[in-house]
């Protein structure tokens, strides 16, 4: 979504508002911006059109929509990465928020069982035909939990539950790539966990294109997500398993190696995946939480319908 995004609403009553979803000063703890990202075009800047937003939320009354997307997004909320070290955690979280929030180097402390996150600010303000403003500011957390390569069955599930309980994230992000240490075992523990406190869960592999070792990881996925829903459904490579989870492939930045060339695929649908999965005040809060990434919104644009609608639904329109 751009950096500065408004949109005419009008209640009942025919007046029109704005309601204006800004980062004009962000005084973010993280910079707001992502060199591992290509910068996106005056096009891809448009953002969702006006439209589209209009014909879906004009029967929606001015103040409660204002009211009910305060309560949501004034406050901090939390999106939970988990997987071993050096998968690409960090690259695709910088990718999906299109800024350097996660350092894409390994620490000192990559293997240790003590988790780390980092933090940032959006701000929503409202206006009102009287010149009333209201502005709420959100900070989100992005935890990067440890390595899991150590651990026994049951740390994992107990470790797993304890930081979701705690945290009561807006989603859970499991990375796993090529190369890399992932148990069965220890995933049908996460996913326990998730399923247990009602957090969605989204398995990515990371760096798909390094080894046919990328199929087997999601293979291996499949069968730790199936036995929580039997009949998943596949859409643009990404298998959904109800309310439970997803899991699929991305490849977060170019990919170079010798003559093969391949570019980022996957993160867009990843992030609409996600966005697809989640209801009510956890959706708000992941747009919320991608919302500089304007390029996506440019190229998703197309397929948000049900966003608004369920937006709709959520106040009882």
């Amino acid at each position: 979504m751009p950096t500065s995004l408004s949109h005419a609403i009008e209640d009942s009553s025919q007046e029109t508002m704005v309601t204006s979803i800004v980062n004009e000063q962000p005084g973010h703890i993280v910079p707001n911006s992502n060199p591992t990202a290509s910068s996106p075009s005056n096009e891809n800047n448009q953002g969702i059109p006006h439209d589209v937003v209009h014909a879906t939320i004009q029967p929606i009354p001015r103040r409660d929509i204002q009211n009910y997307l305060h309560q949501p997004i004034g406050k901090t909320f939390d999106i939970i990465l988990m997987g071993s070290p050096r998968v690409g955690k960090s690259t695709l979280i910088n990718a999906i928020l299109y800024k350097d929030v996660a350092q894409t180097h390994a620490g000192r402390n990559a293997c240790t069982q003590e988790s780390s996150y980092y933090e940032y600010e959006e701000f929503y303000f409202t206006e009102t035909e009287d010149s009333t403003t209201k502005i709420s500011t959100n900070s989100i957390r992005i935890w990067d939990s440890p390595g899991i390569k150590d651990w026994t069955k049951l740390d994992v599930t107990e470790y797993a539950q304890d930081l979701i309980n705690k945290k009561s994230p807006v989603c859970l992000i499991f990375c796993a790539s090529p190369s890399t240490y992932v148990k069965l075992e220890q995933l049908k523990g996460i996913v326990k966990a998730c399923k247990n406190l009602k957090v969605f869960i989204a398995m990515v592999v990371t760096n798909m294109y390094a080894s046919d070792e990328a199929d087997s990881i999601l293979k291996l996925f499949q069968d730790t997500l199936i036995h929580h829903h039997a009949q998943p459904k596949v859409k643009e490579n990404i298998y959904y398993y109800g309310s439970i989870g997803l899991c699929t492939q991305v490849n977060s930045i170019n990919y170079v190696v010798g003559n093969i060339r391949k570019k980022p695929e996957g993160v867009d649908e990843l992030m609409l995946g996600i966005m697809k999965s989640l209801s009510d005040e956890k959706l708000l809060q992941w747009c919320f939480a991608i919302q500089n990434n304007a390029s996506f919104w440019a190229r998703a644009q197309r397929k948000i319908w049900k966003l608004y609608s369920s937006l709709k639904h959520s106040l009882g329109y």
